[in-house]
């Protein structure tokens, strides 16, 4: 009687432990919350609509992509680069040396921002 028990207990406690992991390896940003962060810190250079046309963009000698147009230089990389050229600047992930990096936003946000700027690709 023990046995049938157990192992009900032990399939129950495998598929709750997939079913958070899955949630965990699954979390997306939230692309809404990462607009609020886009529009404080990325604006400037990338533009509203993510053209690559903001006003401190168009000073630079390596202008920003237009992500508006077939994605620009997002459509070859996944979240974790986009992500990694957030924190860690550009020239981290082989991108424009003038792309800042932005340590100090939690990696909620970077996720917010990758979901958001995800968006503004056409």
């Amino acid at each position: 009687m023990m046995k049938p028990l157990f192992a009900v207990v032990l399939a129950l406690t495998f598929v709750a432990g997939l079913a958070v992991s899955g949630v965990l390896a699954q979390a997306k940003g939230d692309a809404a919350a990462g607009k609020a962060v886009y529009e404080k810190e990325c604006v400037k250079c990338h533009g509203a609509t993510g053209a690559g046309d903001g006003p401190q963009g168009q000073k630079l000698k390596d202008k920003p992509s237009n992500w508006t147009a077939g994605g620009g230089g997002l459509k070859d990389m996944d979240d974790q680069k986009i992500s990694d050229s957030i924190k860690k600047g550009g020239k981290a992930v082989g991108k424009a040396a003038a792309m800042p990096a932005y340590p100090k936003l939690s990696d909620a946000e970077v996720a917010n921002v990758v979901a958001y700027v995800k968006t503004l690709q056409k």
